[in-house]
């Protein structure tokens, strides 16, 4: 039971075939059983889940519908706002923050019928592809318990993938909806740039409200593609500053014919090397889809990745740094006259970022402005990219200071950063991106890749992730975690 899909749950919750109430005693037993070496559920609110639970069940006797989500317990990222909860954003310093109020995407799953019983782990701040914190520690991945379910959304990636939660909610800025799904095996989407609100999400500080930084996102993670699409129905909308004058309705997807589709593949990139399981899997995702009838062809944009990532990460990188101790910053300012143009090391990335000046920013703003221009130019053409989530399967725990880790990418040392690389081009356009389960590594990880699409046209990544799954198999119960 506790591994049925979100649509299949409410479904049979609205038939009176389960309770609310059945379904949150499964969920909290099940945190109870596979918990405590997750570490990915980090507090609960299952009293008044209870009672809401029952409510729910009143409602259904009723006659009533509280809507698509009704009676549905599920768990939320503490990067949000939860009311009555406690809400850290992995920070310290908010540990004993109890908003008073839910962020405004929580709101909106709430007003479609779902229960919030618990918040799942992040790490400090939402700044790291791995989730732990000094509040509630390290969260480990279902698939292999050294390794991290990734970041920031770690907590609610390990959450869905062992069935302690049949949906969760999301934040993408560097990939921490769309890695933490390729590492736990899951479907999670970053949306169109701001069509879910983020008001309510930690950071900024308690107190404080982000109406929109020009990158970051909201978006659920789901273990099918169904359930990635009901959530964007119901979290797509206005802020709530906006809502008073405007609305939208996101387009239905072009086709859900794969042979009225054209896909592209964006080839292997030197500046972004990939591991070569990651590799492979690719390539007979890309087989599958053409023996299902599906018309694909290798296609770049028509800029360079490098091109890309440097506006990326000039963009990417004030927002980071935002807030960090002066120390520090001084620290970054000394880098940052030393540093050569073309030296694309994640340091000097960082500091070339961290240290631009208003007027320049704004001639890299242009200069992305053009870069999604050319995106919609290319989306004419076709209808959306396929390409890497992450340049390699899940990270092995690690936690020392950034500047001393680094990965192996194929024998070869890569800086820890290049672990979101491909994580950027659809960020720095705002475009839409379903992280979408391909299959397993000789040693038994999960491996997914994005499917990007143009601007506003969610539903068309997410018609395409259905495809994929079709021939390569969706969400698969990592061993040991079977019912």
């Amino acid at each position: 039971m506790i591994y049925k899909n979100t649509h299949e749950l409410v479904d049979l919750i609205k038939n009176k075939e389960l309770s609310s109430v059945e379904l949150l005693e499964a969920l909290l037993k099940r945190v109870e059983q596979v918990n405590p070496d997750l570490n990915a559920v980090v507090a609960l609110d299952a009293d008044r889940a209870m009672d809401k639970a029952k409510k729910a069940d009143e409602a259904v006797s009723k006659g009533e519908d509280m809507g698509p989500l009704h009676g549905l317990p599920m768990t939320i990222k503490d990067a949000y706002s939860v009311e009555g909860m406690v809400s850290t954003g992995g920070n310290p310093a908010w540990k004993d923050n109890v908003p008073e109020k839910n962020a405004e995407a929580v709101q909106h799953l709430v007003d479609a019928g779902a229960i919030i019983f618990g918040k799942t782990n992040v790490p400090l701040n939402s700044s790291d592809i791995q989730s732990y914190n000094e509040i509630y520690g390290v969260t480990n991945n279902p698939w292999n318990l050294e390794r991290t379910p990734g970041g920031s959304s770690g907590g609610s990636a390990a959450s869905l993938a062992s069935g302690m939660s049949p949906l969760e909610l999301g934040s993408d800025i560097g990939g921490s909806i769309r890695t933490p799904a390729h590492f736990c095996g899951l479907y999670g989407h970053k949306p169109s740039y701001n069509i879910v609100s983020e008001v309510g999400h930690l950071p900024p500080p308690p107190g404080h409200i982000s109406t929109g930084n020009g990158l970051s996102v909201a978006g659920p993670l789901a273990r099918s593609p169904e359930d990635i699409e009901i959530a964007m129905d119901i979290v797509a909308a206005p802020q709530g500053q906006d809502n008073i004058a405007w609305s939208f309705k996101l387009p239905e997807a072009r086709s859900n014919k794969i042979e009225d589709l054209k896909i592209a593949v964006w080839p292997e990139e030197d500046y972004a090397e990939v591991d070569s399981e990651t590799s492979k899997l690719i390539s007979a995702t890309v087989e599958d889809l053409k023996s299902a009838g599906a018309n694909i062809e290798n296609a770049t944009p028509p800029f360079s990745f490098k091109d890309s990532d440097d506006v990326y990460s000039k963009l990417l990188n004030p927002l980071m740094i935002a807030g960090a101790p002066q120390e520090t910053l001084d620290t970054i300012d000394e880098i940052a006259k030393t540093v050569e143009d073309d030296d694309m090391s994640s340091m000097a990335k960082t500091a070339r970022g961290a240290t631009l000046l208003y007027r320049d920013w704004v001639l890299v703003n242009a200069k992305r402005q053009f870069m999604r221009q050319q995106w919609r130019a290319f989306f004419e053409n076709y209808d959306v990219i396929l390409c890497p989530v992450c340049v390699q399967p899940a990270l092995k725990h690690d936690h020392r200071p950034f500047h001393e880790r680094s990965l192996k990418i194929n024998g070869k040392e890569r800086e820890y950063w290049d672990s979101t690389l491909w994580a950027g081009p659809a960020v720095m356009a705002n475009l839409p991106s379903t992280s979408t389960p391909i299959g397993l590594t000789e040693s038994g990880l999960p491996v997914g890749l994005q499917v990007t699409g143009p601007y506003l046209e969610d539903k068309t990544c997410i018609e395409v992730s259905k495809m994929i799954r079709d021939v390569r198999g969706g969400f698969r119960i990592p061993p040991g975690y079977e019912i």
